[in-house]
């Protein structure tokens, strides 16, 4: 069985969706995908390139470095037609997509068509293109349903996508959640007390890369440790984009900058406190509502409890609530900040949610959930044969 894949990220690029692709390549069979992405100059040009996130597979990299709307026509332009080449040459069973640019989708639909093979379609994440075209927008919802309802299935990575795209009349949905590879952790501590304990403060750690839609969460976390004794927080990010003068102010008092994956987890259990943010003033408010993070995952790897601030009614408030992980602070409130961190400065309770982390994350092994993607081609391809 011969897969093409479409990702516009791809290790050694750190990326949300770049994660996903290590982590699920890493255990498929080398000789069972092409993959078709930039180059590896794309991460060193987003600040987040680290060399030894890389995989041993057949990788092929467009003449591509940034994610300019140009560079991205030209993405889809080349794929197509790297795609058909491999079709034509080899002998090519399905196209497996990934989402976050809308261009890997047209890229995919376009082979599909092309080809006549079937199309696998993983959406990491929700439509958010061209929101300030309302016109465009609309018309680009309009072909992202066409796209996602002429493939075999929809991976979603949880029941909350689920809601959304059957308001659209797209039913072709499977859950497929994000994975992480705990071969990978196993060789740090997964448990107990922080290594590091920061003079005796309470060490509030985040790593990975501040957006947007983080900012206001991530602002009222710093202003809230301001006004607490005995709180260290630490920021491991890329130097980001588009964030007001206040957020960078207050994350230039805390940032360490970009850290290599391993260098992130090592941070991560020296932690008491891992935060996550998803802003409730997102200008992409479905999104914020259906995300699960990667990050989460790591979290939980480390065995510490999270700290997270997110809208009322997203899938990150329900997931930490139900298996009692950490503390789920909603809406955008310092005051609210405040007493979640004087809770978590209870050694017992952070103990009791980092054992739950370590028996949550166990259920989301790369290794299963490979061989349950490759399931999935094989029950494709061979009802098309």
């Amino acid at each position: 069985m011969e897969i093409v894949i479409i990702s516009y990220f791809f290790p050694p690029c750190a990326t949300g969706a770049a994660t996903v692709m290590y982590n699920l390549c890493k255990h498929l069979p080398k000789r069972s995908f092409y993959t078709v992405t930039a180059r590896s100059e794309l991460a060193i040009h987003l600040g987040i390139y680290d060399r030894e996130y890389a995989l041993d597979c057949r990788t092929i990299r467009l003449p591509v470095s940034t994610s300019s709307m140009l560079a991205r026509f030209k993405f889809f332009l080349l794929a197509v037609l790297t795609g058909f080449s491999l079709y034509k040459k080899e002998r090519i069973d399905c196209i497996f997509v990934v989402y976050p640019y809308f261009t890997d989708l047209l890229a995919g639909y376009v082979l599909h068509k092309l080809t006549g093979k079937p199309l696998v379609i993983y959406m990491h994440d929700l439509f958010s293109e061209v929101r300030k075209n309302a016109r465009a927008y609309k018309m680009w919802v309009f072909l992202e349903s066409k796209i996602l309802s002429s493939a075999e299935t929809v991976l979603v990575m949880n029941d909350k996508y689920i809601k959304h795209y059957s308001r659209r009349g797209i039913d072709n949905l499977t859950i497929f959640p994000p994975s992480i590879d705990l071969s990978e952790v196993e060789c740090f501590e997964p448990s107990g007390a922080s290594k590091d304990k920061s003079g005796g403060k309470l060490k509030i750690v985040f790593t990975g890369s501040v957006y947007t839609a983080h900012e206001d969460a991530v602002v009222a976390l710093l202003e809230a440790a301001k006004m607490l004794e005995g709180i260290q927080v630490l920021f491991a990010t890329p130097r980001n984009k588009g964030l007001t003068n206040h957020a960078e102010y207050l994350l230039k008092e805390v940032n360490i900058g970009f850290l290599p994956k391993k260098k992130c987890m090592e941070l991560q259990r020296t932690a008491d406190v891992l935060f996550l943010p998803l802003s409730a003033n997102s200008p992409y408010p479905e999104e914020v509502e259906v995300a699960f993070p990667c990050k989460l995952l790591e979290y939980l790897a480390a065995g510490r409890p999270v700290l997270a601030v997110v809208p009322e009614g997203s899938f990150v408030e329900s997931f930490i609530r139900e298996h009692d992980v950490g503390i789920a602070v909603t809406g955008v409130s310092t005051e609210k900040i405040t007493e979640a961190i004087e809770e978590l400065k209870d050694e017992e309770k952070r103990k009791r949610y980092g054992r739950n982390a370590l028996k949550v994350v166990k259920f989301f092994d790369a290794k299963k959930q490979s061989k349950h993607l490759l399931s999935i081609f094989e029950s494709i391809v061979s009802r098309h044969k």
